[in-house]
């Protein structure tokens, strides 16, 4: 456990209790809700330690309690520790508002909320609630149950965009719908120059100027159709390479999918990678791949940060043809669609085209970026924190 400042109950200005089961150094979305809250308050961040050696803060002032929770410590008594430093702490500072981000700590945010007589605003990361015809699970249930308890008893709660915020306010009867904050990131000055990071990925150097990379970021699961991007390869010149950067449940699975082609050095993971280093990987390739299975309405409805890190980056993008990702690309062409019956032929033909024609969809890069920033979303957000 690890904490930098000491916020009193008697400290100036609002003081915000922001619980995340996960650590910040992954997390971009938590970060951005500091950098709203930061400029009305003070905050305490509970989160995970993250997989590193050391765990420093992102933000100045920021009072942080990391919890370094053994591995093979089962996931109840994990979360039941998350619980009890959560209600304590909260106990211990008064905070004007608790901040539960996600549904893992949706139920101990109401608890703490409670305890100390503090608002409540949940930030729905994912959208969880059933779906007709697809049977839910009992982990998907437990959450789901949490989340309806605590979302009817939330003094503001946030959703990823639009239509998922309309699809809670349904689901929930809500008598307000969820204010919308899009998961845009700032732009961010690169951390790292391209030496440095060419020499701590070495995969992301050019071979020749005929090199061209292909660029997925993200979770690495193949319900998302990951291996059609793979088998792309074959149809695909000698001098295009995909390379993964991320990791997820099925990595090793797509490693080993791709053992031809990694033998080829067509192919390469750069694993789990912090997400302040990301300004200084994405410019080093050609294109950015976003992908989301075809099934779920957390991922019909997704809301993707990548679509905006691409772009911010100068990338052109191919991406699945989801209505949040159809609406993007169709009104400012900024890259191509493909379907969930494409076929990895196909697929090639589609990434040769986007790879063809760079300079053309990059022209219509900055006039996405001029309509999607985000001090949009977040002065929109303030304001919503502000009113309650």
């Amino acid at each position: 456990m690890k904490s930098k400042a000491t916020l009193t109950p008697n400290a100036n200005g609002q003081v915000f209790l922001i619980l995340l089961f996960g650590s910040l150094e992954y997390d971009g979305r938590v970060k951005r809700m500091i950098e709203v809250l930061q400029e009305i308050g003070q905050i305490m961040l509970i989160d995970l330690k993250a997989d590193r050696k050391d765990t420093e803060s992102w933000f100045e002032g920021l009072d942080r309690i990391s919890l370094q929770l053994l591995k093979s410590t089962n996931k109840f008594k994990q979360h039941l520790r998350f619980w009890l430093t959560s209600v304590c702490q909260s106990w211990r500072i008064k905070p004007k508002i608790v901040i539960a981000e996600d549904y893992f700590t949706c139920f101990p945010g109401l608890l703490a909320a409670k305890l100390s007589c503090a608002k409540l605003a949940y930030d729905a990361h994912e959208l969880i609630i059933p779906e007709a015809g697809r049977k839910m699970g009992p982990r998907s249930r437990f959450w789901y149950l949490l989340e309806r308890w605590a979302v009817g008893q939330a003094d503001l709660v946030i959703a990823a965009n639009v239509d998922r915020a309309k699809l809670m306010a349904g689901h929930y009867e809500l008598k307000q719908i969820p204010e919308g904050m899009r998961n845009i990131p700032p732009r961010r000055c690169q951390p790292a120059s391209p030496e440095e990071v060419l020499q701590a990925y070495p995969a992301l150097a050019r071979r020749n100027h005929e090199d061209r990379i292909i660029l997925y970021q993200g979770n690495v699961s193949l319900s998302r159709g990951l291996e059609r991007f793979v088998e792309a390869l074959e149809f695909l010149p000698a001098c295009y390479r995909i390379i993964v950067a991320g990791s997820g449940p099925d990595l090793d699975k797509l490693c080993t999918m791709a053992e031809r082609f990694i033998k080829e050095a067509r192919f390469d993971a750069l694993g789990k990678i912090e997400n302040q280093m990301l300004p200084a990987i994405t410019p080093l390739a050609d294109v950015g791949i976003v992908c989301y299975p075809f099934q779920g309405l957390n991922n019909i409805h997704c809301a993707p940060n990548k679509l905006f890190e691409y772009a911010q980056a100068g990338l052109p993008v191919v991406a699945t043809n989801q209505p949040p990702l159809m609406k993007a690309l169709e009104t400012f062409k900024i890259g191509e669609l493909v379907c969930e019956k494409n076929s990895p032929e196909q697929i090639a033909f589609i990434l040769q085209e986007v790879m063809s024609n760079k300079k053309r969809y990059r022209q219509q890069l900055e006039s996405f970026l001029e309509a999607n920033q985000w001090k949009y979303e977040a002065e929109r957000v303030r304001n919503a924190f502000e009113n309650i």
